[in-house]
């Protein structure tokens, strides 16, 4: 399945639940050039801490939280649900809530190829079409799969 230019997009309304996680923060430098490989690391790093604290990992969702300004990605918070609620600050990884609520769901193949042009459809086609509210008191999410990924963006 390729998400070639016209193909439908697979979208659903769902209501999440919040979700406590453990995250890293990244910074994104857009002109230091690749930047995923910061990113990798920084799922690392908190998978490897989730482990540590003794859980496992194949039933947790792995959740990550682009940070956009102007157009450009700024920040990514690497996260990795945790099945309880911890209060943990150790300077490279926390603990926060992803709030639930309403959600317009975009479901897509993790191919960085078609990514970007696929969100970009989903924002200028798909919300407007379906005269759907961006709530921006919630952030939007990518949880992911193995071969898939869920774009979530918070609508009101």
């Amino acid at each position: 399945m390729s998400n070639e230019i016209g193909q439908a997009l697979s979208v659903s309304i769902r209501e999440l639940p919040t979700i406590f996680v453990a995250y890293t923060h990244c910074h994104v430098d857009q002109a230091a050039g690749n930047f995923s490989d910061q990113i990798r690391d920084g799922f690392q790093n908190v998978k490897d801490w989730v482990m540590q604290k003794g859980h496992d990992l194949s039933g947790l969702k792995v959740i990550g939280v682009p940070h956009i300004r102007d157009s450009q990605l700024t920040g990514y918070e690497c996260c990795v649900e945790l099945p309880k609620t911890e209060d943990v600050n150790t300077g490279t990884i926390q603990t926060k809530q992803l709030t639930g609520g309403k959600y317009a769901v975009l479901t897509l193949e993790k191919d960085s190829a078609t990514i970007g042009e696929t969100i970009g459809r989903f924002f200028a086609d798909y919300m407007p079409a379906h005269q759907l509210i961006i709530d921006n008191h919630r952030p939007s999410y990518e949880i992911y799969d193995e071969h898939l990924m869920d774009f979530c963006v918070p609508i009101s």
